[in-house]
């Protein structure tokens, strides 16, 4: 009789182990505790419109090879589009962008390039760059900010570039954020090729993308997912996890555990389980307005701001297609002082940016808007946390970790996310190979 394997979570991560675990053979149980698969990373109808809302909005790297390789399984990797080259428009407040444009060089000349023309940043922060790239490992124990003054980055490269790049990527403010992450951002940026720099978007509803037809998979090969079914607690016995304990009592029997959820969570599962430190959640705030006229909106799919409350602006109908989607997305990372406040003053902020940015918005009203909050997008990996990220392994032999704040040498993306599934996926089912793993 083929392995049980119940794991607990249903975004990327435990998706990803899902579908590794079902293609080997094994039968997989995924428990969620939401009405939905997907985790932190989801799409929905909007209950006015029915157009695909995501629960925030994800940028893909070309580079995160990890992630294009799941969706190729699924079948859905052509619902991601790529630019042709590597590039950015930022707007500052005011009106006036500049392109970060990298020209098809070989890497990782193109990135260099793409710095080089960038205006209004000063030379010796240019130059600073070569010294940048001599310096991508470790980062630990230093923040974001402490590794750029080090490398004489100045405060306008840094508002220009450096901190959106930040934001984007690592979900944590510089000053907060380990360099470690932006590090291991910037060794994919500058892979060879130059194309796996490129910046992609889902012309798809996440949940589409991958949960949908993750779970098909699983199903497909004689597995189950159970929603709205909280785990209450792992149940361990002579050293071994034998399943879980749902809220209610119910207990589900499994050969091995993956625990594929957030470290917040995993503490409630594991009680006496001491061993995590206290990660802190990063959250991302989403403002998404429908808008009497969007003549005056920027034709590329999304763009950096500058100097303004929210750091990103998505055209939807641009990624979407103006039959899936009428509406512009705006975005915070790092929304600590922002997520508290109310929607109306939100969505006043969220047109007040706009407006400074592109000043021909300037008399353009709201037909409806939508407030999306994330509370727990990320983790917040500083230089005390990242040398805490637990691997994947855990005291018993059959229990596994999985999820984007585990150790990947990746900042916590879908591409980390997607990496933690694959790997302790594969950890188990080397442990079965090697003894079975017997209720």
């Amino acid at each position: 009789m083929s392995a049980h394997v119940l794991i607990i979570g249903g975004g990327f991560a435990g998706l990803r182990a899902a579908v590794s675990l079902s293609d080997a053979g094994c039968r997989v149980t995924v428990v969620d505790n939401r009405a939905h698969l997907g985790g932190r990373a989801r799409s929905f109808p909007d209950p006015a419109t029915g157009e695909v809302v995501d629960n925030g909005q994800h940028l893909f790297l070309a580079g995160y090879e990890r992630t294009l390789v799941f969706l190729d399984r699924l079948g859905t990797r052509d619902q991601v589009v790529f630019q042709p080259r590597l590039q950015v428009r930022f707007v500052e407040a005011g009106g006036a962008s500049v392109r970060f444009d990298c020209p098809r060089l070989p890497a990782p000349l193109h990135l260099w390039a793409g710095f080089l023309r960038l205006r209004s940043v000063p030379l010796r922060d240019k130059l600073g760059l070569v010294r940048m790239l001599g310096d991508l490992r470790d980062g630990a124990g230093e923040t974001v900010d402490q590794w750029l003054a080090r490398m004489g980055q100045g405060e306008r490269s840094r508002r220009l570039f450096w901190t959106p790049l930040t934001l984007a990527a690592l979900n944590e403010r510089p000053e907060r954020a380990s360099a470690a992450g932006l590090k291991a951002v910037l060794r994919v940026l500058l892979a060879r090729p130059a194309g796996r720099s490129r910046l992609g978007v889902a012309r798809a509803g996440l949940s589409d993308l991958y949960a949908v037809p993750a779970r098909r998979v699983v199903e497909q090969k004689g597995g189950r997912v159970l929603l709205n079914k909280t785990v209450q607690r792992i149940f361990v016995k002579d050293g071994k996890a034998v399943g879980v304990e749902l809220v209610g009592g119910d207990l589900l029997e499994a050969d091995a555990v993956i625990a594929a959820v957030p470290p917040s969570a995993l503490k409630k599962l594991m009680p006496g389980w001491d061993r995590l430190p206290l990660f802190e959640d990063s959250p991302i705030l989403s403002v998404n307005l429908w808008l009497d006229r969007t003549d005056w909106a920027p034709a590329e799919p999304f763009v950096a701001l500058i100097g303004t409350r929210f750091q990103w602006l998505f055209n939807k109908p641009v990624i979407l297609g103006s039959a899936q989607a009428r509406y512009l997305s705006l975005i915070v990372s790092a929304a600590a002082d922002l997520e508290p406040l109310k929607n109306e003053p939100l969505v006043a902020a969220a047109l007040e940016d706009l407006r400074a940015c592109f000043p021909a918005a300037a008399g353009v009203k709201v037909l409806r808007s939508q407030v999306v909050r994330e509370r727990e997008a990320t983790v917040s990996l500083t230089p005390e946390t990242e040398p805490a990220r637990p691997g994947f392994l855990t005291d018993l032999p059959n229990l596994f970790l999985a999820g984007d704040w585990t150790s990947t040498g990746l900042p916590a993306t879908i591409e980390s996310a997607v990496v933690s599934g694959e790997t302790a996926a594969r950890e188990l089912l080397k442990k079965l190979a090697s003894a079975p793993l017997a209720r």
